[in-house]
């Protein structure tokens, strides 16, 4: 696919607080009540917080370890964390944090508070080597055998891995033991599109763009393009004509045999475009779209719900282009009409066909995405557990200045899929971006055209590869001219600056 275009829940995060576990209290008789862990006549007090009951004609202690620091002002409650106002109860002694209100600035205007954590925080990023993955001119099956979307990996019961990142019509899969073992089974292709030549079908030309195991369901979400070849304003060129004009869903697939292939039940559909496909009035330019396209990577939230960013593309006409990030989820991965997109509020917007409904049907919310030029869709979802937050992966650029554009690979951090922090550059890279920056500062990942970033943790226990750390690998496709192209991949190391 060639398109070029750029939860809600609260983390557990634990907030850091001055009150301390109440401990487990000394016996005791009628005596006094002991002080904060002190040692009564009759017991010890506890180990923190009220101290147990003095025994008989005991004293209460002068305090003991541990427990919660006393307050006597504001400023002996300060817990370095901006998205909290800190108060001293004097009638207590003890501090109160309460969150401040959601939306408000934090990291010098980089990113926001929810849920009295800010979404933003730091990073540098070191990236080494590249290493070959895969090679067109000796790995593939056939010539159209070839990385076309962010690579995916899922863990087999046996351990074996599976690497999804191939190209429709016939859609090839990865197997290996291990990282440097990979290689694709030729023999049965995961996939062959439909390819119907209608738009309601949403079964024409398919990408299992996502994938996620549960027992023996590998569940998939297919990105479906429908291609209008009767319409004459949708053919450019003679005698074999580029089709500018897409028709983008999102649909669904499983497998019940280790991903050697996927079947579609009848109802099929996840997320149909919100309106029936139109041919253009007059000849199309460079592209014609609309729909929904491109998931992300499936990641559970930890109140169950299975999440999922969608590239949606009201109208690209031309130079008329608007298009956004939206989330969805759903608690039932088996059933495609389940899932449910942001409408601005709540997850509460069905994804239903206008050839179901008879008319258009209400588009889902863009979300607050990332501050820059944001050139592609999302390509990476992930849970990143060494800077607890969940993690955007695109290709974007970033102006620094009036004349300064920088083109590459950046990510953006959230605390619960809708609102997302500044973007913070991974790597420079020519991703198709007009880059105005200084040569070599910062360099390029590559001399050519690159594209499809995704984060994959090797070490990363999880089935489906959804929570990575601070050393996991950056995926991506590297263009080497006409259908030769490769996945490479470089080891990212994440650090937290001060």
């Amino acid at each position: 696919m060639r398109y070029f275009i750029g939860v809600v829940c609260v983390l557990a995060l634990a907030l850091m607080g001055c009150s301390g576990t109440t401990g487990t209290g000394g016996s005791g008789g009628d005596g006094a009540v002991g002080g904060d862990g002190g040692t009564g006549g009759g017991g010890t007090g506890g180990d923190g917080g009220t101290g147990g009951v003095a025994g008989s004609g005991g004293t209460g202690g002068d305090g003991g370890t541990g427990g919660a620091p006393r307050c006597e002002r504001d400023e002996d409650c300060d817990d370095k964390n901006e998205c909290t106002t800190d108060v001293c109860e004097p009638s207590i002694g003890l501090c109160e944090h309460t969150s401040v209100r959601a939306g408000d600035s934090c990291a010098s205007g980089r990113g926001e508070c929810h849920g009295g954590v800010c979404n933003f925080v730091p990073v540098s990023v070191t990236y080494g080597e590249p290493e070959l993955v895969f090679d067109w001119t000796t790995d593939r099956c056939e010539d159209l055998h070839l990385p076309d979307q962010p690579a995916r990996f899922v863990r087999a019961a046996d351990g074996e891995l599976v690497l999804f990142d191939a190209n429709a019509p016939t859609y090839y899969v990865s197997h290996g033991v291990d990282f440097d073992s990979l290689a694709p089974d030729c023999d049965t292709p995961a996939l062959v599109s439909a390819d119907l030549q209608t738009p309601e079908s949403y079964e024409n030309w398919e990408w299992i763009w996502a994938v996620y195991r549960e027992r023996t369901s590998w569940h998939a979400l297919i990105h479906n393009e429908f291609h209008d070849a009767v319409a004459p304003t949708c053919r450019v060129g003679d005698p074999s004509p580029a089709n500018p004009c897409w028709y983008n869903s999102i649909t669904y697939a499983v497998s019940t045999n280790d991903a050697r292939d996927f079947v579609k039940p009848m109802a099929h559909v996840v997320a149909p475009p919100p309106r029936v496909w139109t041919p253009p009035d007059a000849q199309a330019g460079y592209y014609y779209v609309e729909g929904y396209l491109a998931p992300t990577n499936i990641v559970r939230g930890p109140e169950g719900y299975y999440y999922a960013l969608i590239h949606a593309i009201p109208r690209w006409y031309a130079d008329d282009y608007v298009a956004g990030s939206c989330s969805m989820r759903t608690l039932l991965l088996g059933d495609p009409s389940s899932w449910r997109a942001w409408n601005g509020t709540s997850f509460g917007l069905p994804l239903t066909s206008p050839y179901v409904a008879g008319s258009d049907v209400p588009a889902c919310e863009f979300l607050n995405t990332p501050v820059g030029e944001m050139m592609h869709a999302v390509a990476s979802l992930t849970y990143n557990a060494y800077l607890d937050r969940y993690m955007a992966v695109g290709e974007w650029a970033q102006s620094l200045d009036a004349q300064t554009l920088i083109c590459g690979f950046y990510f953006s951090l959230s605390t619960d899929l809708i609102h997302w922090s500044d973007n913070q550059l991974i790597a420079r890279a020519h991703t198709g971006c007009e880059d105005t920056g200084e040569p070599g500062t910062p360099p390029m990942l590559e001399p050519v055209r690159v594209q499809y970033p995704s984060i994959i943790d090797h070490e990363d226990s999880t089935t489906n590869f959804e929570r990575p750390g601070r050393t996991p690998y950056l995926y991506y496709t590297r263009h080497n001219g006409g259908l030769d192209r490769d996945l490479v991949r470089v080891p990212l190391t994440f650090a937290l600056e001060e």
